[in-house]
């Protein structure tokens, strides 16, 4: 299957050692998939700045949060398919080609990050979290915060309330009650290049998490 027109969105935090590769990956794999394509990247106030000359780039001047930071990146999108990478290559682009067969079937595929190489307090957090979320909305996914190939039409009858990392999921559970197939897709995932465990297992953003999640359930 060819793409008419994809967006790649990818939310970069500190991510100055990997985001040149990822790029790169995503042009190489946009070449393969896509009749046209366009990457989009938002620095959400990395300690350095990141500059390339083949992207479109926003830059937050502080950091404002990955919850922010995917719904601005939805809106930037302009292509007819979506597709969301991390900026710190533990997921590629080339994760594309393993969701692109079945794009045909599905509104949106998401990466299931079976065999994840993540610290083990952060593989524990993500695991009660996705059990709570199929727990309390039904939702029949493992793995909701990851990686996704949507359509944009998707986001017309959506709006996202939630400023934290629970905004994936909310997205998933409100496509999935307006009749959206949403399905997920085994894929690689890799370790971070610098050892650290990224910014989702931190309590702050934990605390945000929940409060939004009941909120939503309220």
């Amino acid at each position: 299957m060819r793409l008419s027109s994809l967006s790649f969105l990818i939310p970069a935090y500190n991510d100055e050692a990997t985001i040149e590769t990822v790029i790169r990956e995503a042009v190489v794999v946009g070449k393969r998939v896509s009749e046209t394509f366009e990457i989009v990247v938002i620095d959400d106030g990395s300690r350095e700045r990141i500059v390339s000359g083949r992207v479109r780039l926003m830059t937050h001047p502080t950091n404002q949060g990955y919850g922010r930071t995917i719904k601005e990146l939805y809106s930037a999108g302009g292509g007819e398919w979506l597709f969301t990478i991390p900026g710190d290559y533990q997921v590629g682009a080339k994760a594309l080609e393993t969701l692109l067969p079945y794009a045909k079937e599905a509104d949106m595929i998401l990466g299931w990050r079976q065999k994840r190489s993540d610290p083990f307090n952060r593989l524990l957090a993500s695991r009660v979290y996705n059990t709570l979320i199929r727990a309390l909305f039904g939702v029949t996914l493992h793995d909701v915060n990851s990686v996704r190939l949507m359509r944009r039409a998707v986001l017309k009858d959506i709006a996202l309330t939630s400023d934290s990392a629970f905004v994936d999921a909310e997205l998933v559970i409100r496509a999935r009650r307006l009749g959206y197939n949403v399905i997920e897709v085994p894929i690689f995932h890799r370790a971070r290049s610098d050892g650290a465990g990224g910014g989702g297992n931190q309590w702050k953003t934990i605390a945000q998490t929940i409060i939004d999640m009941i909120r939503f359930f309220l």
